[in-house]
């Protein structure tokens, strides 16, 4: 079990970080300014306040 565990767990991270990485770069795309990196991993206040944000990724999904 800790076998498997141990080789999920970077599998699953990298999968995530590509997701995010993509996500980025369509809201770069929607947007005139680049995504923050330094703030993601904070609760990042931009992404509820502009609604056109949260609308065109619902487009997207």
């Amino acid at each position: 079990m800790d076998e498997i565990a141990r080789v999920e767990r970077p599998l699953g991270r990298t999968f995530f970080q590509r997701a995010v990485r993509e996500l980025q770069a369509t809201q770069a795309a929607a947007a005139p300014h680049p995504p923050p990196q330094q703030e993601q991993h904070q609760s990042p206040p931009h992404i509820p306040q502009q609604h056109q944000y949260s609308d065109f990724e619902l487009g997207m999904a």
